[in-house]
């Protein structure tokens, strides 16, 4: 009896824990969102721009061989020097050169005395001809070595004309007005013909080479302004698009583009790395988010919108953007007025979110 009566209260047990109601899985708190977590879609006016990169490099630039051979007598300047057109860089020990043009200066005198005789003994056979006191095949001799005579006499001008060349050349000089970026060469050092001795740049005007994509390059012509940035300077720089490459570089599939700086303080420097901008053209009263909002999967662009408390995958098409204010064009998608995730923490479509609380002032 007593174990009937056991069995009765534990069945009671059991069926009363399986009547009761399942308790409610827990939902996942929201995230509370900080106000520069949270863009709005807005209409108004932004500009199309295209982002640039590349290298500044000097317009003018040489490097300066030598011209004769020999031992380097002086050196004038040292590198980052400031040079004008024509200034004395070098000197070369010229004291051979100097004998080479004696010598050729001794032969054009006795070219030209011999010049002399000839033409004397030319004259004299023409007028005995006229008499007939020689024959005209001993006139046509006298004729034959006074034009050997010129010529000897035009080849000893030319040696002289080498000779004092080379003594010229013997100094080198500036082409230019510019910055000497390298002394390649030192007092007493003997140097051949054509070897390096300065390279020489003028950084008055500088062009910045850049690649654009492409599928880009309509978006680009010649005239267009472009502002620029270089790693190390505090201010921004400018420049003006001059020419655009005709041909697509088959590997990078991106053509060249050529901006004209102007640098008449120096400032900049030849080599120096740039980034920018092309202003495409002005977009007036359309949609548009920061870029921060606007993702990408490799495929299609998107963004998260909050919706219902949720972040909701909205897909977006981006027209222009605009890299100097950080906004992107909507063509289509959320409305304006939609708010949507702006910044980069790590959250995903279907989160719980709380938009940021209104505070109150004091």
């Amino acid at each position: 009896m007593v174990v009937v009566i056991a069995a009765a209260i534990a069945f009671a047990f059991v069926k009363r824990d399986r009547e009761a109601p399942a308790a409610a899985p827990t939902q996942p708190a929201a995230i509370e969102l900080a106000p520069e977590d949270v863009a709005t879609i807005t209409a108004g006016d932004i500009d199309n721009t295209l982002a640039l990169t590349g290298t500044l490099n000097a317009i003018q630039q040489t490097t300066l061989t030598a011209q004769v051979e020999g031992k380097i007598a002086s050196v004038e300047v040292r590198p980052g020097a400031q040079v004008t057109s024509g200034q004395v860089l070098a000197r070369f020990d010229t004291a051979n050169l100097q004998r080479q043009v004696a010598v050729a200066q001794a032969q054009l005198e006795k070219s030209r005395e011999l010049l002399d005789y000839n033409r004397k003994l030319a004259k004299r056979n023409a007028d005995l001809l006229a008499q007939n006191f020689i024959s005209k095949n001993a006139f046509d001799n006298t004729q034959s070595q006074l034009q050997t005579a010129l010529a000897d006499e035009r080849a000893s001008m030319a040696q002289l004309g080498v000779a004092q060349q080379a003594v010229e050349n013997g100094t080198v000089r500036a082409p230019f007005t510019g910055t000497l970026a390298q002394r390649l060469v030192e007092p007493g050092q003997h140097v051949g013909i054509n070897s390096q001795l300065f390279t020489l740049v003028d950084l008055t005007e500088l062009e910045l080479v850049a690649a654009v994509p492409s599928t880009r390059i309509a978006d680009v012509r010649v005239g267009q302004a472009v502002d620029f940035n270089v790693e190390g300077y505090r201010r921004a720089f400018s420049g003006t698009i001059i020419r655009i490459n005709p041909t697509v570089d088959e590997t990078s599939k991106t053509i060249s583009i050529y901006i004209r700086v102007p640098n008449t303080d120096g400032e900049l420097r030849s080599g120096l790395f740039a980034k920018g901008t092309v202003l495409v053209e002005g977009r007036k009263g359309v949609p548009s988010l920061p870029l921060a909002a606007v993702h990408g999967d490799g495929s299609a662009a998107y963004v998260l919108a909050i919706e219902a408390g949720k972040l909701v995958r909205r897909p977006v098409q981006v027209g222009a953007t605009d890299l100097r204010r950080g906004q992107a064009e909507i063509v289509s998608g959320p409305a304006v007025g939609s708010k949507v995730l702006a910044s980069n923490i790590a959250l995903t479509a279907g989160t719980a979110v709380k938009l940021p609380t209104a505070r109150q002032g004091n």
